[in-house]
């Protein structure tokens, strides 16, 4: 059940983010804000790097990197504090950022 869970979260989160802004890619209605904590993105070589600290610990977040091929890449999916990394293998990457989903149960 948290498998399947956690792949149609992945997937909407996935979703969620190419279908919008990244600097708006929340979903209206849905608890995606931060209470507490923040995240930053940033791009090393050819890796779009997330960091998240002091989140809830049943959070839900991704980074995405968009790559010179014009490819968006997703890491996995992370709950609570951590690092995350999505793989431009193709090189240098345009954007990163991270989306925040909603607490789990």
């Amino acid at each position: 059940m948290r498998r399947t869970s956690a792949l149609l979260l992945t997937s909407l989160l996935a979703a969620t983010a190419a279908l919008t802004a990244p600097a708006v890619a929340q979903a209206k209605g849905a608890d995606t804000t931060p209470t507490t904590g923040q995240c930053t993105a940033y791009a090393s070589g050819p890796f779009g790097v997330g960091v998240c600290s002091g989140l809830e610990p049943r959070r839900a977040w991704s980074v995405a990197a968009q790559c010179q091929s014009g490819v968006t890449v997703y890491s996995k999916l992370m709950l609570g504090d951590g690092t995350a990394t999505a793989n431009c293998a193709s090189g240098r990457i345009y954007n990163t950022w991270v989306s925040i989903g909603p607490i789990l149960p």
